[in-house]
């Protein structure tokens, strides 16, 4: 079994820089989500579900329907991490919040959750990502590009120990 991927959606490519930009820092494989098929994630201990966040919490299109067959992949004992990218400007009222479907789809399939960051950290008005005072994914704002490195690296450090 392969240790660590990022399984990601990109319209523009933006999100796909950040995962090769975490990817760097990881060692990860980097897996556009529309190549391959869901079951693919069977092969890696450790899984980083990444998308960008569109309109009002929806997930980029490549993820469509491989989001519903995600039961489908044994997830007991994976680890696994969200990174989501958004806007708080243009989408406060929803940031990120299309990354919580990843959260929604595996609540309950053995999958432990790592890599969650403090709320208070950004600013939103809501996030289907909330839970208490933290967001469930790394929220990267497509705006906030003095923010983005930061967030990453602090990220990277408090998740590694999960990726031995």
């Amino acid at each position: 079994m392969k240790n660590v991927a990022i399984f990601y959606a990109s319209k523009g490519g933006v999100t796909k820089d950040f995962a090769e930009k975490i990817a760097s820092k990881i060692n990860a494989d980097v897996i556009n989500i529309k190549d391959v098929e869901v079951k693919a994630l069977e092969d890696y201990k450790n899984v980083i579900l990444m998308s960008s966040s569109y309109f009002f919490g929806a997930l980029c299109e490549d993820w469509g329907s491989k989001v519903k067959l995600l039961h489908t992949v044994d997830f007991t004992n994976k680890n696994v991490a969200l990174v989501a990218v958004g806007s708080c400007e243009r989408h406060a009222d929803s940031f990120c919040s299309g990354v919580a479907d990843f959260y929604d789809k595996l609540a309950n399939s053995g999958a432990r959750f790592i890599g969650f960051v403090n709320a208070k950290d950004y600013n939103y008005t809501f996030s289907r990502l909330q839970f208490g005072n933290y967001l469930r994914a790394l929220c990267l704002d497509k705006a906030d590009a003095d923010k983005n490195d930061e967030r990453i690296n602090k990220w990277v450090e408090n998740i590694k120990h999960f990726l031995a």
